[in-house]
């Protein structure tokens, strides 16, 4: 008997052990906050099902009224409220205030949570030089490339300029100066019908990578010389009809897209392919079934569904994109196991290449390793059907490796519209007698908007 109990007890001893063991490992919680449920759905597709030791928390605060920012401002930004449970470990980042954040105090060092520089030479490096303060400190990575390309209708370039490949369209484009003399050569030749771009704000965004500096260089404002080429460059197209005149995102832009209208080329990044261009190729794309065989036969025979081509452009140059940053306290709290969590995340989303390739292969994204693009391009690249079977991969791969990112500074965003607004608009429109006498009146915008600046 005395045997028994002593076996029961025994058994009772380990499976209480075994119980309390079992108690002795609690998941480890990492909560992330972003401006879209993308990353979310990212996590919860790819990562979340190999990692059930992980307990993951999301919040969703839209960027509608700075509403994303002003909420991590006034968490972030107070020390309680850092390292409370409901601070995110870590949050999203996109182009428009990525700067900000990665020059403040809030965003850690993503090396204190064991990052290498091993590891972030995989990066492409107009990514991470985003993802970087002033002091090259690595603040954050992105799990995509943004680079942009020039896109152009391929039916319209052979039949008013005689050109049948993207190699033959670049040597039309290779810089501004050619830019503009096919612009006057589209003109004549479909005698006004067909213009270059919709409208002369549409080549901004590649034009400024052409600058040799950012806005602000030691604490000073500064004006590149390759601006006031582009005032020159968007006032001969304003003047000289060569566009569409209208801007970006309204309906003649779309307009473009369908075929409605005859616009040549568009200078859009790595998501304007997939998210701008392709959805608006037809009125009445069918974004539930985008693959379908009747939604793609409704696309070639009504819109511009594979008429479109890639070519290199002018100048490589980057668009947008979505870091992945630290909150700094919660990581200087946090443990070993919580830091090893938040590194692993990080480190999978933007550095994984087997991750990279699968993610590439199911979404057509373009992603932010370097590495990661070589393997796709080695297996063969993306052949893309809306494109007539162009690889755009191997089209944005060079434009990545040539865009530069140090250019941007944290308030890029707040100078290019007082630029656009006080210098490009009146002068290219002929309301200001000289591009000095715009630039005198955007010096004095930028005085009373950013006091932290010498304009002087």
């Amino acid at each position: 008997m005395k045997k028994v109990l002593s076996l029961v007890l025994a058994l009772a001893l380990v499976l209480g052990c075994m119980s309390i063991a079992g108690a002795e490992a609690p998941k480890t919680k990492l909560v992330v906050w972003s401006f879209t449920n993308e990353l979310q759905g990212m996590i919860e597709k790819y990562y979340a099902p190999n990692h059930p030791e992980i307990e993951f928390e999301f919040q969703i605060y839209p960027t509608d009224g700075s509403a994303y920012e002003t909420k991590v401002d006034n968490t972030l930004g107070v020390p309680d409220a850092a390292v409370s449970e409901e601070a995110p470990d870590i949050f999203t980042l996109e182009a428009a205030f990525v700067k900000h954040y990665v020059e403040s105090d809030f965003t850690g060092n993503l090396k204190d949570i064991g990052f290498t520089d091993d590891e972030l030479a995989v990066a492409f490096p107009v990514m991470a030089q985003i993802g970087q303060n002033s002091n090259g400190i690595q603040k954050g990575l992105s799990w995509q490339s943004t680079p942009g390309v020039l896109m152009y209708r391929a039916s319209l370039a052979e039949k008013y300029l005689g050109v049948k490949s993207p190699e033959e369209m670049q040597e039309k484009v290779k810089d501004w100066d050619t830019f503009l003399e096919t612009a006057e050569e589209l003109k004549t030749a479909s005698e006004g019908a067909c213009k270059m771009v919709c409208g002369s704000g549409d080549i901004w965004n590649a034009y400024q990578y052409q600058r040799s500096q950012g806005w602000v260089v030691d604490g000073k404002l500064n004006i590149d010389d390759e601006l006031l080429d582009f005032e020159e460059l968007c006032k001969t197209l304003e003047q000289d009809d060569l566009t569409q005149k209208a801007g970006a995102w309204g309906e003649t832009w779309f307009a473009g897209m369908r075929g409605e209208i005859e616009t040549l080329c568009y200078f859009l990044p790595t998501w304007g392919l997939h998210y701008t261009l392709k959805p608006n190729c037809v009125a009445g794309w069918d974004a539930e079934n985008p693959d379908s065989e009747e939604n793609i036969k409704n696309a070639t025979e009504n819109g511009t569904y594979g008429d479109w081509r890639l070519t290199d452009g002018p100048v490589a140059y980057s668009w947008g994109g979505t870091w992945m940053g630290i909150n700094a306290a919660k990581a200087a709290t946090a443990d070993d196991t919580k830091k090893a969590a938040m590194h692993d995340l990080i480190k999978f989303f933007t550095l994984d290449d087997d991750f990279l390739t699968q993610y590439a292969a199911d979404s057509g994204d373009f992603v932010g390793s370097a590495k990661a693009v070589e393997t796709i391009l080695a297996n063969g690249g993306t052949p893309n059907p809306f494109l007539g079977g162009q690889d755009h991969y191997a089209i944005f791969a060079k434009a990545a490796a040539l865009a530069n990112g140090s250019l941007m500074s944290e308030y890029d965003s707040t100078i290019n519209d007082l630029w656009d607004k006080f210098v490009t608009t009146p002068y290219t429109k002929g309301e200001v007698e000289s591009v000095d006498d715009a630039i005198a009146e955007f010096k004095n915008q930028v005085k009373s908007v950013i006091t932290t600046i010498d304009v002087d």
